[in-house]
Parts: structure tokens; C-alpha cells; sequence
């Protein structure tokens, strides 16, 4: 940092230093006490120069605002000091520096209050021998709160005016921001700032390619646009927007380099007035301004440019936002669009341009791009053929010795039912068999043919109840039709339960048939059809893919977690022993090739067409 920057940027500032005091009785105290009080202390060390440095609390920046004499100009020397007292913060004692040829000193003392620093008091000394710093140095800390009284008060009297003009700024605000139309706002702005602020007229006007548009005229519902008054007016806003800031005229003498030709011919276009030009800004851009007028023997205040711009700084993007609001949906749709294409075709934005370009390359390779299409769905695993394992006859479960799950051998016995009661027939009828084997054999023996003939027919009767009854007695060990797996039946729980003749006890699967079922959903079953070939991958076997081939597809709808779904059977490529009838997984089946912009946007493009269908008139 150049070591003159804090000194050398106000040093040829001090008129604008004052004015700027002038917006306040506060100000132009501060200013006259600051200047008496480094006189005083200029006579008092007998030194070269006194300078005063001050700026806002801790951040700076600190610039002049009081030296002694008035007329002297602060050298390297002493801004050196300056810096150095602001980046230590204590007293420091720079020495041995030429100035106009004469050896001088410097002392810096810095402004503190609270801990936090408010400026520098600087002081420049021609070297002798009856120099003391440290006197010097005492000094300066004996008088420096006076200083910082002074500016305790000068905070309290501007933070007091501060308030005052944050209550007239609410109070113009006010009728604005209760008004939800844009036009309504506008005239209740401009008639409260005339009513407020003692003006004969105020207007508002709206930038609109790069011309104003006066919108708005206080006390005035309706007045022509093209007329030679209100065109005069656009004309003045457009002067203060062309050179980016406010414009007050009379000017009193300042600002001589703004131009006001159209703010002259406003004001002798009839009795001498006062004007005050503002603009209107939302985001930093220009949207507007504001021409304020009244007698010309009541000029516009420095206060009251402070107040206006301080509520114009707030009423711009409140009444920008009001008529952005208004606007009608395709205006807006329209807007949008012209900002979007300008900030792609602009200079600037060129993350929005490398995002757009990917984007587009994105949509030409996925539109170019053919990939396989698939359909998902539910899938589930069951067996190719299901054997029904049922009750030969009425009566009790003596014995279950399978369970679902189990895998099971052709002739394993399942279960058993009680077959007591077929024992006492056989045992029974035995006897009868012997009983009647004893008569023919005494018929025999006694040549008696009739009773030979008869005790043949009841022997042979007692046989065929006898093979009946051991056929049963066969029958009620149920066994395993074939090699497979036990779907259903536990009755490992109902032993001694009554069973009645064809009550399904066992269901069985075979081991090296599996067949998958699959539940499309019906938003997808167009798509499918007979021989389709796919993939499906089980939750028990997540690292393999089993291959399929659909078949047939049912015309009777399901419902699975709310969606309406249709079966449809598909083949395995091929059997495993991996395979468990009821494992459940997901299933893709292939229909065709197609762009993956096509893929991707498959089930938005089918629910825009029902969407649209649905609201077509």
C-alpha cells in the first residue's frame, strides 16, 4: 500500500469533505471543533503540521478531516506515520525525514474509543535540539478525549437524525407496499412523496429501451403522455439515468461538470422551480426514476436528497417487483425466454454456455444412441408342474413327516394316516376266510358239492374284503409322487386331526422344472408378446442373471401395491438347481433396440398423452 494513500486521496478533498458536513448541523460542529482543536494544538507544540485522520469504526477508510495550518500540504513523511499508527495502533515516533529541505519528525497517535479504532492524530515536527517526543507525545494523549467526546457526541446526534429519517422513510414507503397493484402503487409513491416533502409535482417514469415512460404523476389519475410537459420530464430522467446518478437543480455551484440541459428547459418551461432528479434501480439495473418539483424559492435540501434516495433505493425494486407480478402468463413465459436467450447469446455467462453445449451434446448422442429396450417387472419363481398330494380316505393324521421346504425322494413317505380300525377289518375278515376255508374242506371231505360250491364263493369273498382292505391300509402312508421339493402341507402340527377322502394335504414341485411369472404392468403389456427373450436376477441370488423367454400372456388383471398388473409366463433358458419354488426378483425383458432419448423418456411421453387426452376438450 502506497504509504501517502490515507492522506493523499483526501488531501485534495477537503472541500468535498465539508460540504458533505454540511447535511447536518452535527456535521458542520464536528468540522469546526476538529479544525480549532488541531490549531490549538499546532500553537501549543509549536510543530509543522497537525492532521487529523478519521473514517468508520475498525474498517476505515481514514481520510483527512481537520489539519494546521489549512493551507499546508501533508508530505511522505508524515502519511508514512499515518499508516504506521493505523496498522500498529499505538503511538509511534518516526524520525529523520527530509521535508522542503529541512530534517523533521513525526508522532502518531491513534483515536481509539471502546477498543476500536476511529482515525489517527498525526504531528509534524521540525528537529532541534530542545525537542522532546515524549513531551510531545504526552501532549497529544492529554488532549485526545476532547477529541473523542466530541465524536461520542457527533454519533448520538447523527444516529438520532438517522432515526428521524428512517420514520419519513417508512412513512413514504408505506402507501407503496400496501398497494398490490403495480399502477395503484405507483400513484399512491408519487402523491405521498408530493404530499410528504411540500413538492407541486411528482412524476415517475419506467426505462423501457433505453427511454423513459412517465407512468405515474402525482395527484393525477389521468394526463396525456404525448404532451410537450410530460415529454420534458421523460427527457429530464433520461439526462440524470445517462449519467448514472441523482441531479438537484438549482446546483448551487457544485457538480459543474453534470449536464442539465433538460432539467433547464423543465425548469423555464413555466415559473422557476426546483427539481430533483432520482433514479429507481433493482439488482443493480436501472429501472426507472423519479422527478420531484416545487418553487423555485424552496430549493431541495441536502437532507431531503439523502431522504429521497434512501426510499427510492427501496421503492425501485418494491415497485419493479409489483409490475413484474402483473404481467400476464405468456409475457412472463416471453420474458423469460428473451433473458435466457440473451444470457446464452451475450458475452458474458459462460457457465451457462458450456452447460447449455453439454446439454445439447448430451441430447445428440442420447438421440443417436440405439440401445436395447427393456420393461421391468415382478418376477417370482414356481414350479413347472404341481403335484397334489391328497387324502385317500376319512380319517386322522397319525404321523407327518415332511414339511415344506423338504426335498423328497419318489415313494418317501409324507405322512400317516391312522389305519387301526383297517387292521380289525383285516383281522376280521381273516377269520372269516379261515372259518370258511374249515367248511370247505369238511364239504370235501364229505363229497356235499352244494356246500363245496358255497364255501368256495364266501372263501373267495373273504379274500377279495381281505386284498380291499390291505389296499386301503397301503394307502394311508402317503408317499412322494416323484423327486421334488415340498411346496405346502404342515402337518407336523395337526397330528390326530380328522382328514376327509380328497382333502389336499401336500403340494409337491419337481426339482428340474421351474417356470417364472411375471407381473407386467398394464401400462406395459402392449409391449409384450410371446417369445421375448430377457433377464431376471433373484433377491436370494443377486449376483447371477438367469435367462428367459416369455410365453403366455393372461387377460385376467391383478393387483399388487396398487398398481394393476397382468401375468404373463416365461421360460428359463435354462434349469438350475440354484432354483427355489417362491424366490422372488426382478425381470427384464427385451423388446427392441431404440435411441435412449426414447428410453428414457418412455413413461413421461405416456403420461403427457394421457395427460393431454384427459383435458382435451
Amino acid at each position: 500500500m502506497d504509504s501517502r494513500s490515507n492522506l493523499e486521496t483526501t488531501a485534495g478533498s477537503t472541500e468535498r469533505a465539508d460540504e458533505s458536513a454540511q447535511m447536518s448541523p452535527a456535521r458542520d460542529d464536528e468540522q469546526a471543533f476538529l479544525a480549532a482543536w488541531s490549531d490549538q494544538l499546532c500553537k501549543r507544540l509549536s510543530a509543522d503540521l497537525v492532521v487529523i485522520a478519521l473514517g468508520p469504526r475498525d474498517t476505515g477508510p481514514f481520510r483527512l478531516a481537520a489539519r494546521a495550518p489549512e493551507d499546508a500540504e501533508p508530505g511522505e513523511g508524515l502519511a508514512s506515520a499515518v499508516d504506521l499508527t493505523i496498522a500498529q495502533r499505538k503511538p509511534i515516533v518516526k524520525s529523520g525525514f527530509q521535508e522542503r529541505g529541512v530534517t523533521c519528525c513525526a508522532v502518531g497517535v491513534p483515536v481509539l474509543r471502546d477498543g476500536a479504532l476511529y482515525g489517527v492524530i498525526a504531528v509534524q515536527l521540525v528537529v532541534r535540539a530542545d525537542l522532546d517526543l515524549r513531551r510531545v507525545v504526552d501532549e497529544v494523549k492529554w488532549a485526545l478525549p476532547a477529541v473523542q467526546l466530541r465524536l461520542m457526541v457527533c454519533d448520538l446526534n447523527e444516529g438520532a437524525l438517522s432515526q428521524a429519517r428512517a420514520r419519513a422513510a417508512v412513512e413514504l414507503l408505506a402507501g407503496a407496499l400496501d398497494e398490490p397493484r403495480w399502477p395503484v402503487a405507483a400513484a399512491t409513491a408519487v402523491t405521498d412523496f408530493c404530499d410528504r416533502l411540500a413538492c407541486d409535482r411528482v412524476a415517475l417514469g419506467r426505462r423501457h429501451r433505453r427511454r423513459s415512460k412517465v407512468v405515474s404523476l402525482s395527484h393525477s389519475g389521468n394526463f396525456q403522455r404525448s404532451s410537450e410537459l410530460v415529454q420534458r420530464i421523460a427527457d429530464a430522467m433520461d439526462e440524470a439515468i445517462d449519467q448514472g446518478g441523482p441531479i438537484r437543480m438549482p446546483q448551487d455551484g457544485e457538480n459543474t461538470l453534470t449536464l442539465t440541459a433538460a432539467h433547464q428547459e423543465l425548469i423555464h418551461s413555466g415559473v422557476p422551480r426546483a427539481v430533483l432528479t432520482v433514479l429507481l434501480r433493482r439488482d443493480g439495473r436501472v429501472t426507472g426514476a423519479m422527478v420531484l418539483e416545487r418553487g423555485g424559492n424552496n430549493p431541495f435540501r441536502d437532507e431531503e436528497v439523502d431522504l429521497v434516495e434512501a426510499v427510492a433505493g427501496i421503492l425501485g425494486p418494491v415497485l419493479e417487483e409489483k409490475r413484474l407480478n402483473d404481467r400476464s402468463l405468456p409475457v412472463k413465459v416471453a420474458a423469460e425466454a428473451g433473458r435466457f436467450g440473451a444470457a446464452v447469446l451475450g458475452p458474458r455467462k459462460a457457465g451457462l454456455k458450456a452447460t447449455l453445449l453439454l446439454v445439447c451434446v448430451a441430447l445428440w448422442f442420447a438421440w443417436t444412441t440405439a440401445a436395447p429396450f427393456h420393461i421391468t417387472a415382478d418376477a417370482r419363481v414356481e414350479g413347472e408342474i404341481r403335484r397334489v398330494v391328497a387324502s385317500p380316505l376319512d380319517g386322522y393324521v397319525s404321523s407327518a413327516a415332511a414339511i415344506p421346504g423338504d426335498i423328497v425322494a419318489e415313494g418317501d413317505i409324507l405322512a400317516t394316516l391312522d389305519h387301526r380300525d383297517l387292521q380289525l377289518e383285516i383281522a376280521r375278515w381273516t377269520t372269516v376266510r379261515a372259518q370258511r376255508q374249515r367248511e370247505y374242506e369238511t364239504a370235501l371231505a364229505e363229497r356235499d358239492r352244494a356246500a363245496i360250491g358255497i364255501a368256495a364263493t364266501q372263501i373267495g369273498q373273504a379274500e377279495a374284503e381281505i386284498a380291499l382292505l390291505e389296499e386301503r391300509l397301503a394307502r394311508t402312508q402317503l408317499r412322494a409322487p416323484f423327486d421334488g421339493v415340498v411346496l405346502s402341507g404342515d402337518l407336523d402340527q395337526s397330528v390326530g386331526a380328522p382328514v376327509s377322502r380328497g382333502q389336499v394335504l401336500y403340494e409337491i414341485a419337481p426339482l428340474d422344472a421351474y417356470r417364472i411369472v411375471l407381473s407386467v404392468d398394464e401400462r406395459d403389456l402392449a409391449l409384450v408378446g410371446e417369445g421375448l427373450a430377457g433377464e431376471v436376477i433373484l433377491t436370494a441370488l443377486p449376483g447371477q442373471t438367469f435367462g428367459m423367454e416369455t410365453g403366455r400372456v393372461t387377460s385376467v388383471a391383478g393387483v399388487e401395491d396398487g398398481r394393476n398388473v397382468f401375468r404373463v409366463d416365461a421360460q428359463l433358458s435354462e434349469q438350475t438347481d440354484l432354483l427355489r419354488p417362491g424366490m422372488e426378483g426382478i425381470a427384464k425383458i427385451t423388446v427392441d433396440e431404440r435411441p435412449l432419448l426414447m428410453i428414457w423418456t418412455h413413461g413421461l411421453r405416456n403420461w403427457a398423452r394421457m395427460a393431454v387426452w384427459r383435458w382435451l376438450p
